[in-house]
């Protein structure tokens, strides 16, 4: 029975996810019907008794510290299925050898060839037609000592224009060059972007986690040394000697935990991790085409809240999903429809209004000269949060430039139509002096220079969903495993 629901499981997401196939063993499909996606929270409460089952032997500290709200947070941040997700929406990329010529030097994955094969086949049928034209055209007086004929005098004039044909090379391939050099650029400057995206992550869910619980645990100290004085003070007032203190009364006194649980801090801090994990995934929601071959609207809605999971709401993640509106300004996903909201700028303005709520929140209403943060420690923590927030913008807005400004047409233009020209050209003037001899080199040659030009296309645009672009899914889970790693080590 249990076998048979699995597999029902599996078949819904693959019915719907038409992306990719997610095994039920690696995405925990059994525990997640994508059909029904507002029950992403409690097919997660019922994963979670077999991580508590497998606490129960672990020491009494660890679990001493660690809320229940915690726990289901971070597991709703290392949700298998949610996992699984983000890392099947990447192609992978080809792991060639660095320090070997022959890794895959044979292979055709990766070349851009659709970009490739119509230009090249149309110089392969040029030169046949050429050659095909000379062989028909009636002999004259030239003879032709590479081919040891008698040619044409058309096909003598062509072949006395090789060496001026020849000196297109040299602005061509500057151009080439050029281009492809600051499409490299490009590509690593995408690369860097998202890499201090996961490292901000990484470090702004460290500092939230210290800064937010430090006046905790320090209330909790000096309440437990409190306690401890007390029962020191009372044995001694009943005549007992320090030395026959009972050392479990000692040991108790150290380990009393005050009474109250603080869930209002844990919740705060909760909602925090969430929302900072879900940043990486709706700026790679940005970044992405908005159309891919066999993916309809409805697919790729439901394919987007599965990589957010359990984190948000139905209502905070269609906050994210939902860029569009259409004329009655009900938020929709149709690519035809009005944009009026970016995925990220919706998630940073969250992270500034719970930075704020954090920095400046109150841990005991009651008493609040007593463990509070004085307002130039507030100010302090909230600025730092606040500037790493905005680093966090100015990343996404790095990418967002990349993404948004190819280079400009007049130079794309100039380049491709200067090196068709000199393509043309150059097969026309080889064949005239080579004959059939020539197609072979001119095919090889065709292939590198048209190689460059689509080499340079693929790094142009590191966010499509080839090989050779940047893996965005993979770099949603490093900074998922980070904040949950954070998370993991709060003690309070």
């Amino acid at each position: 029975m249990r076998k048979d629901k699995v597999q029902s499981s599996s078949r819904s997401i693959n019915d719907i996810s038409t992306w990719r196939s997610v095994t039920a063993r690696a995405a925990s499909v059994s525990r997640f019907e994508i059909d029904d996606l507002s029950k992403f929270s409690v097919s997660s409460e019922e994963s979670n008794n077999d991580s508590e089952q497998k606490q129960s032997s672990t020491p009494l500290h660890s679990l001493h510290y660690s809320s229940d709200t915690l726990q289901k947070t971070i597991q709703d941040i290392l949700n298998p299925a949610r996992i699984a997700a983000l890392e099947a929406c990447d192609v992978k990329p080809i792991p060639y050898d660095s320090y070997s010529f022959s890794s895959y030097i044979l292979s055709l994955k990766g070349r851009n060839l659709p970009m490739i094969i119509p230009p090249l086949l149309a110089l392969l049928l040029w030169g046949f037609g050429w050659q095909l034209l000379f062989m028909f055209l009636p002999k004259g007086d030239s003879y032709n000592e590479v081919i040891e004929s008698y040619v044409s005098d058309l096909q003598r004039t062509l072949s006395s224009l090789n060496d001026l044909i020849s000196t297109l090379v040299t602005p061509v391939s500057f151009l080439l060059v050029f281009r492809l050099g600051r499409a490299a650029v490009r590509f690593w400057d995408a690369r860097q972007a998202a890499g201090l995206m996961i490292e901000l992550c990484r470090s702004n869910i460290a500092i939230v986690t210290v800064g937010f619980i430090s006046p905790i645990r320090r209330q909790r100290r000096c309440t437990r040394r409190q306690l401890r004085n007390d029962t020191k003070t009372n044995d001694e007032q009943s005549g007992r000697n320090k030395n026959d203190i009972d050392e479990a009364t000692l040991l108790s006194a150290k380990n009393h935990q005050p009474e109250t649980d603080f869930d209002t801090e844990i919740e705060l801090l909760c909602e925090y991790a969430r929302w900072l994990t879900s940043f990486p995934v709706a700026v790679k929601h940005f970044l992405r085409p908005d159309e891919r071959l066999g993916w309809d609207d409805t697919a790729y809605h439901k394919k987007q809240r599965f990589e957010i999971g359990p984190l948000l709401c139905d209502e905070d993640a269609n906050r994210i999903l939902l860029s569009y509106e259409d004329e009655k300004g009900n938020a929709v996903f149709e690519r035809n429809a009005k944009r009026v909201r970016e995925p990220p700028l919706v998630v940073l303005n969250r992270l500034h209004e719970l930075s704020y709520d954090i920095a400046h929140h109150d841990y005991d209403q009651d008493n609040k000269e007593s463990f509070n943060p004085t307002p130039h420690q507030r100010a302090v923590f909230f600025q730092q949060l606040n500037n790493q927030i905005n680093i966090l913008c100015k990343s996404f807005g790095t990418m967002e430039r990349i993404k948004n400004t190819p280079l400009p047409f007049v130079y794309v233009i100039l380049l491709r139509s200067n090196l068709l020209l000199y393509l043309f050209l150059s097969n026309m003037t080889s064949i005239a002096s080579v004959g059939w001899a020539a197609l072979p080199a001119l095919f090889a040659y065709n292939l590198l220079m048209l190689g460059i030009e689509a080499a340079t296309v693929e790094c142009e645009k590191p966010f499509d969903w080839n090989a050779n672009h940047l893996t965005l899914g993979k770099f949603c889970v490093v900074a998922a495993r980070n904040i949950a790693q954070a998370l993991k080590e709060v003690r309070y």
